[in-house]
């Protein structure tokens, strides 16, 4: 965990992943770039620079915040500069985070909703290398889905959705980053991300949130609460069927089996 704490982290807006068998028809371009989290090197005491990830835990700040659970890819990439300015990303590895957010219509910036502290955000312990980044390498194979855990009882939170249904993921997605970081400004719930990416010292290494995909009856319905179970799993569909993967959750759970092929983030929700 200790090497994450060196990598900005920020989360693509609008770039929302939907299966070409779902009829709905919310596909978009990525609208925005939100920071999550900046390594300053000079303290400012600024709330990005909290470092928000857990493995294991995920906070609700207090009992009148709603917070969803949000499954999203999560790109380790290097980061190459030309005049201090970014010129190149290259994605090395893979795996999943709850991007869980605050709904507080009262914050200006959008980024106030994404950090409120330690724990605010999850991320999975195990990392999947690319070798690919394009149609067919790499990521093809994977879906990303999301459970909760309540009073016994597991449902799914999130549709069941193939990884390269996300509208921008492989050029397009590292081409239009590249841009929005030239281009973002601090204007409205936006931040400016160039200045972000400086105050840090100009990292050697980013972590990019690529996206949402779209909740189920049951995401839609519920806020997490004290004591709810959150499982997030990015599974190779080659090797597993959909309907099984609960199943291997309960023995993951029980044993910490490391499966082939599959990424488990488990968290246990907790009110502050």
């Amino acid at each position: 965990m200790r090497d994450l704490q060196e990598m900005l982290f920020m989360g693509v807006v609008g770039n929302v992943a939907i299966d070409s068998n779902n009829s709905d028809n919310r596909k978009g371009n990525p609208q925005a770039l939100v920071p999550i989290y900046i390594p300053s090197k000079k303290k400012e005491n600024h709330f990005l620079e909290t470092f928000p990830f857990s493995h294991s835990k995920l906070q609700i700040p207090s009992f009148y915040d709603n917070i969803k659970i949000e499954p999203e890819l999560v790109l380790e990439c290097d980061i190459k500069y030309y005049n201090k300015k970014v010129h190149y990303i290259i994605p090395k590895r893979f795996t999943v985070i709850n991007n869980s957010t605050l709904h507080r219509l009262s914050v200006h910036k959008v980024s106030h909703n994404k950090n409120w502290g330690e724990n605010s955000k999850g991320i999975a312990k195990k990392w999947l290398h690319i070798s690919e980044f394009e149609t067919g390498g790499s990521l093809s194979n994977y879906n990303i889905v999301s459970f909760i855990k309540r009073n016994g009882g597991i449902e799914n939170y999130t549709v069941d959705t193939k990884i390269e249904s996300y509208p921008y993921l492989f050029d397009n997605l590292i081409n239009w980053t590249i841009k929005q970081i030239k281009e973002q400004q601090d204007i409205l719930s936006l931040d400016n991300i160039t200045s972000l990416i400086q105050k840090a010292g100009n990292p050697e290494k980013f972590l990019i949130s690529v996206g949402s995909t779209l909740l189920t009856s049951t995401g839609d319905n519920l806020f997490l609460e004290d004591r709810d179970e959150v499982f997030i799993v990015l599974y190779d569909r080659t090797k597993y069927r959909k309907e099984s993967i609960k199943a291997y959750l309960l023995a993951y759970k029980t044993r910490n089996v490391d499966y082939d092929g599959m990424v488990i983030l488990h968290q246990q929700a907790y009110l502050n």
